[in-house]
C-alpha cells in the first residue's frame, strides 16, 4: 500500500502511524483520513502487532483540520454537505477509539481541534513538554465535531471542558497532564523512544485478555456501577476459558515467565 499523507511502518510488536504533512503543519484532510483509516485496518489485523502508535514526529502532532477543506469549494460546505461529509470523519475517529489493539498518541508541538480529538481516541497520550493543547474552533465560528465536545468533557470534566471548547485558548502538556489528560510528558527529544517503550508494555501480555479489559473499561464508564460491575464478571468469567489463563496460572505456580498465545 503506498500512502502520501502519512507514514506507515511495524518495529517490535508496534505499528506506527506518522502523520507527513509539513507542509501544512500535518492538517487532516480527506485523503489522510482515508490513509489513517488504511492503516488503523492494516494493523489490526496484523497478529504480530500487540499496540499502535500515532505520531506527527518533533514538530507537530496535528494542527487542526485544513482550512482548504473546512471552505470547500464553489459556493462551500452547505450544513447538510458537511453533515454528510464529517460523518466519515466520525466512522475513522470511532474506529480508533475502538479499535481492539492498545493505541498510543505520542505529541509534539501542536494537538489541536481535529488533532486533539484524534488522540481523544486513543487509550493513552504522552506529551513532549512543548505540546501546545486546545479546540480552536470556536475562534472559526464553529465547533469540534469529531468529539471534542464529548470525549473531552468525559475525560477532563464539564468544567474545563466549557472552558477550552468555548474561549478556544491553548494549554501546555503540563496543564493537560494536571487535567488528567496525558499519562506522560516528556522531553521532546524522549518522545519516540518513551511512546515505543510504552509500546512494548503490551509485547508479552496476553493480548485477548488485553483487549477484553480495554472493552469493559471503555463500555462501562458509560454504565450504572451495577450493570458495570455486572460487565466485569462476564468478562472475568470468559477469560477463564483462554488458553492463555491456563498458561498465566501455569507459569506462576512454575516459577517462570508465561509464553502467551493471545488465545
Amino acid at each position: 500500500m503506498t500512502y502520501n499523507t502519512i507514514l506507515y511502518g511495524k518495529e517490535e510488536g508496534a505499528a506506527l502511524i506518522t502523520f507527513n504533512r509539513p507542509e501544512k503543519r500535518n492538517a487532516l484532510n480527506v485523503q489522510m483520513m482515508n490513509e489513517i483509516e488504511m492503516a488503523l485496518h492494516d494493523a489490526e489485523e496484523d497478529s504480530g502487532v500487540m499496540a499502535i502508535i500515532l505520531t506527527g514526529g518533533s514538530k507537530f502532532f496535528i494542527s487542526g483540520t485544513d482550512i482548504e477543506f473546512l471552505l470547500g469549494e464553489g459556493e462551500g460546505l452547505t450544513p447538510q454537505r458537511m453533515y454528510e461529509t464529517h460523518s466519515r470523519t466520525q466512522a475513522v475517529y470511532r474506529h480508533l477509539s475502538i479499535i481492539r489493539k492498545p493505541t498510543i498518541a505520542a505529541m509534539a508541538g501542536y494537538a489541536l481541534g481535529g488533532g486533539l480529538e484524534l488522540a481523544l481516541c486513543c487509550d493513552f497520550r504522552i506529551a513532549a513538554e512543548n505540546t501546545k493543547i486546545g479546540t480552536p474552533e470556536i475562534k472559526l465560528g464553529i465547533l469540534p465535531g469529531a468529539g471534542g465536545t464529548q470525549r473531552l468533557s468525559r475525560m477532563i470534566g464539564i468544567t474545563k471542558a466549557k472552558e477550552l471548547v468555548l474561549t478556544g485558548e491553548l494549554i501546555l502538556a503540563e496543564e493537560a497532564y494536571q487535567l488528567g489528560l496525558l499519562n506522560k510528558v516528556v522531553p521532546a527529544k524522549d518522545l519516540s523512544n518513551e511512546a515505543k517503550a510504552f509500546a512494548k508494555r503490551f509485547q508479552n501480555l496476553p493480548a485477548f485478555a488485553v483487549e477484553t479489559g480495554k472493552v469493559i473499561l471503555d463500555t462501562g464508564i458509560n454504565m450504572g456501577l451495577k450493570e458495570g460491575l455486572e460487565l466485569e464478571r462476564l468478562g472475568f468469567s470468559i477469560l477463564y476459558s483462554t488458553e492463555d489463563q491456563r498458561e498465566g496460572l501455569k507459569a506462576f505456580l512454575e516459577k517462570r515467565p508465561p509464553r502467551f498465545k493471545g488465545k
